[in-house]
């Protein structure tokens, strides 16, 4: 599966939120703050999540190669069970992406709009100032994203390519076959955690940063 829109979500999430925080005039703004800073820690807590479940895939998969039973079925399912669930959060994401990029794109084209309004030009420029601002954060999160992207993308990819084999091939010999990938997919993990990690923590700070005090 391309993770590339799993991660993509999360960026569309930013865009959505810091468009209408930053971009809105109304009364009711510092609700949509915290609303915003609510959307953030949401989504910080769900990249956590993935990589949670990062491990649990790990540790099923690492059971079944190590230490490997006279009946290898129900390790095996469980490693199956684990890969399908990191699977699906990734699908979830990849859904409430589709849904959450047209929002995305309205409310940046929201603040444009508010921007033209604006007649007092220090105000104005105090604004286009600020959208710079969050345009160049939003960038730095897309960096970490990418990252994050590039690591998960042959992970994922791997595993299921081992569930694969050992789906035709669950015997002793399978495993032996496929304990070197086990061992790659656990050196892949440690950057991919890194990164997972590097992008909750950006999602944190924005999360506060956009929370009102």
């Amino acid at each position: 599966m391309k993770m590339k829109a799993v991660f993509a979500m999360n960026l569309v999430v930013i865009a959505a939120v810091v468009g209408l925080f930053a971009g809105c005039s109304s009364p009711t703004g510092y609700q949509k703050g915290a609303q915003a800073g609510a959307a953030m820690n949401t989504a910080a807590a769900s990249i956590t999540r993935t990589s949670d479940q990062v491990d649990r895939t790990l540790t099923a998969l690492n059971d079944l190669v190590d230490h490997p039973q006279a009946d290898l079925t129900g390790q095996f399912r469980t490693f199956t069970t684990e890969l399908n669930t990191l699977e699906s959060m990734a699908r979830q994401v990849s859904t409430e992406a589709e849904a959450m990029k047209s929002k995305g794109a309205a409310y940046f084209d929201r603040w444009n709009q508010e921007l033209a309004t604006i007649q007092n030009e220090d105000i104005r420029n105090r604004s286009e100032s600020r959208q710079k601002e969050v345009s160049a954060r939003f960038q730095a999160i897309a960096a970490d994203y990418s990252k994050a992207e590039a690591d998960f993308q042959p992970f994922l990819s791997d595993l299921r390519d081992v569930q694969r084999f050992l789906a035709t091939d669950l015997t002793s010999g399978g495993i032996a076959a496929v304990k070197k990938f086990a061992v790659k997919a656990n050196e892949d993990a440690v950057p991919l955690r890194k990164s997972l990690a590097a992008l909750a923590e950006e999602f944190k700070a924005m999360g506060v940063d956009l929370t009102p005090k």
